[in-house]
């Protein structure tokens, strides 16, 4: 969670509460599937957090803007990178997301967008051909990222 932006005492209170309704709940997944699933509600419970406060812009700046959560954003060529992410189409961006920046597997990933592991590698693959195309023709050599 600290990675999306929250605090330590948010991510904290977020996991109990996510904990705590796995374990209260009837639910029953197989070994392989609860990573995922405790993924997918940790970040609906983040989510759904901030959309009941009413001072939703001013938890925006006291927990997303502030320095530390900028480091790795300040490198040089981030800006162009973002942006070149930010236009492929959709399915790209949650795939090269889910496994570059939140450090998932394969079959995390699959689970997650409720795909096969085969169309999880080939979307990787396509994405990144794109990527690299597409700052290609923007003049950005691979040695630039």
């Amino acid at each position: 969670m600290q990675k999306s932006g929250a605090g330590p005492a948010d991510s904290q209170d977020i996991t109990q509460d996510v904990l705590v309704k796995l374990l209260e709940s009837d639910i029953v997944l197989p070994f392989e599937k609860l990573r995922a699933w405790l993924y997918r509600s940790a970040v609906r419970a983040y989510i759904d957090k901030y959309r009941r406060d009413k001072r939703y812009h001013e938890i925006l700046q006291k927990e997303f803007f502030t320095p530390e959560n900028f480091l790795v954003y300040d490198q040089e060529g981030y800006e162009e990178l973002y942006q070149a992410v930010a236009d492929l189409p959709e399915k790209y961006q949650q795939v090269i997301d889910l496994y570059y920046f939140q450090d998932m597997s394969i079959k995390e990933i699959a689970h997650i967008l409720g795909a096969g592991q085969s169309w999880v590698k080939i979307s990787l693959y396509r994405g990144r051909k794109l990527l690299a195309k597409n700052l290609k023709e923007k003049g950005y050599e691979y040695e630039d990222f």
